[in-house]
């Protein structure tokens, strides 16, 4: 899959194919692979059952398609340009996509699923959900958040009776 961006319009294109605008709202939603800087949300786009958000590194403007099911599980991300003053970048790359069927995943994971996305994002910000899930799954994760969650722990189990090790 293809996925090109085209910033000053926010238009965002899965297969030369433009995803249709939902939104356009500036969050915080991770922090960047390369430069560990925050990354902002530039628009949301709606692509099937699911939500691609277009979004960019503070820093090093770095442009990501970080993509979410339609209860704002995380799917997958992937790097669409890199370059000082991107305006129309494109980078060939395969969706990382999460199934509870796969053979490949670890109990933790598959006890994550289980749990509500509702109850989760109660006491987690999405990028500590993010980063919770990635290191359940064995995938390259920000540290940060997975310490800051684990700092949840305690009140996530008194809210719902849930014990998270993660």
């Amino acid at each position: 899959m293809v996925y090109e961006y085209d910033i000053d319009n926010s238009t965002l294109y899965l297969d030369s194919v433009e995803l249709p605008l939902h939104s356009q709202e500036e969050n915080v939603i991770g922090t960047c692979s390369d430069c560990n800087s925050d990354v902002m949300s530039v628009s949301y786009h709606v692509q099937d059952e699911k939500t691609v958000v277009g979004a960019k590194c503070n820093e090093c403007n770095t442009i990501y398609a970080i993509i979410y099911d339609d209860q704002w599980n995380w799917l997958g991300e992937e790097v669409i340009s890199t370059g000082s003053n991107p305006r129309h970048a494109d980078v060939e790359k395969s969706v990382v996509t999460m199934s509870v069927d796969e053979p490949e995943d670890s109990p933790e994971l598959i006890y994550l699923r289980s749990i509500p996305s509702n109850k989760l994002s109660a006491v987690f910000s999405p990028a500590e959900i993010e980063a919770i899930f990635s290191k359940a799954s064995g995938k390259k994760y920000v540290r940060q958040y997975l310490y800051r969650a684990r700092k949840k722990y305690q009140n996530f189990n008194d809210l719902f009776d849930t014990t998270l090790n993660i």
